[in-house]
């Protein structure tokens, strides 16, 4: 399917994961990236978090247009009562990945979409579950060392060498990666972009 966007789009990222997705689905699309801190406070969900982030981006990121469809996205990984963005240092992955070795975990997206000048949102979460095998103090050491690990929220890439370490993975590929394609296509479609061709 060939999509034809009848508006601007500008992606509030300049994460290649984002980007590289984004394209793969056909979409074209200019890039702004959102200058909002990511951190994790406490008392608070870990949808409500990533809810919180996804439109806190893609607020800052629509100041900056006047007419377009501004797309944000913001990934966390849950692990029972932690939740996980992007390790800090090489500690802070080999720690993560110590607690996700053997277990599952939630892979949880929040998209939000800002059309301007209407400012009409759009906010959607989408979830992947993935059980991890046993892994040795060996394997994560040398994961980490590739560097792999360092920009990704739960510190592993699912695309990547990461994928060795997955079991069972339950949900949307695309979402694990960090933007769930087909619903971004879903909203999209309620702002009357996408037409076949």
């Amino acid at each position: 399917m060939k999509i034809l966007l009848k508006k601007r789009l500008v992606l509030a990222s300049n994460s290649p994961r984002r980007i590289d997705l984004l394209k793969m689905a056909g979409y074209h699309f200019d890039i702004i990236p959102h200058t909002i801190e990511e951190s994790i406070p406490c008392e608070i969900s870990p949808t409500e978090l990533a809810s919180n982030l996804a439109f806190l981006k893609a607020s800052d990121v629509a100041r900056k247009v006047d007419d377009a469809i501004v797309i944000s996205a913001d990934t966390i990984v849950v692990h029972k009562d932690n939740i996980f963005g992007k390790p800090r240092d090489t500690r802070d992955a080999k720690r993560i990945l110590m607690m996700l070795s053997g277990s599952e975990h939630d892979i949880i997206t929040a998209v939000c979409i800002i059309d301007m000048p209407s400012k009409k949102k759009l906010l959607r979460i989408d979830r992947t579950s993935i059980r991890m095998t046993n892994m040795t103090e060996d394997e994560i050491e040398i994961y980490v060392r590739t560097g792999e690990p360092m920009d990704k929220a739960g510190a592993y890439a699912v695309q990547g060498e990461g994928e060795k370490f997955i079991e069972k993975m339950d949900g949307n590929f695309s979402n694990a990666v960090g933007l769930p394609l087909e619903t971004v296509h879903e909203m999209l479609n309620n702002f009357k972009m996408n037409a076949n061709a």
